[in-house]
């Protein structure tokens, strides 16, 4: 029932729904449920795990492109460069988004754009 509410949702571009408690009680979970529910309504979709006061690495970013289907980049670029191609991508395209393990603002500063596309979430 959930789901259908999450996929309507018309009235901004960018949705976060934070889930904030203590360890072990399933947030990781929760993430990888939504995820699996919700992907099979988008064209694109990534889960990105990120790790407690890193910055993302290329590795990851790389992981995150490929999920999306994103063309066209070299693994070998460094992160600023493959960040701002996933920005890009993200800002054009229709995607779902799930981002576990996040610890600071800046982590998602850091990975998502200001703007995204229509219907992204």
């Amino acid at each position: 029932m959930y789901t259908l509410s999450l996929l309507h949702l018309t009235l901004c571009a960018c949705f976060r729904l934070p889930c904030v408690c203590a360890g072990g009680c399933g947030k990781t979970t929760l993430a990888k449920l939504l995820f699996n529910r919700l992907a099979p309504h988008f064209q694109h979709s990534a889960l990105i795990e990120l790790q407690p006061d890193e910055r993302i690495s290329s590795q990851q970013l790389c992981s995150v492109l490929k999920q999306l289907g994103a063309t066209g980049f070299k693994e070998a670029s460094p992160a600023g460069v493959l960040l701002t191609t996933l920005q890009d991508y993200v800002c054009n395209e229709v995607v779902l988004l799930v981002v576990d393990n996040v610890w600071t603002q800046d982590q998602l500063d850091q990975l998502l754009p200001r703007r995204f596309g229509q219907g992204s979430r």
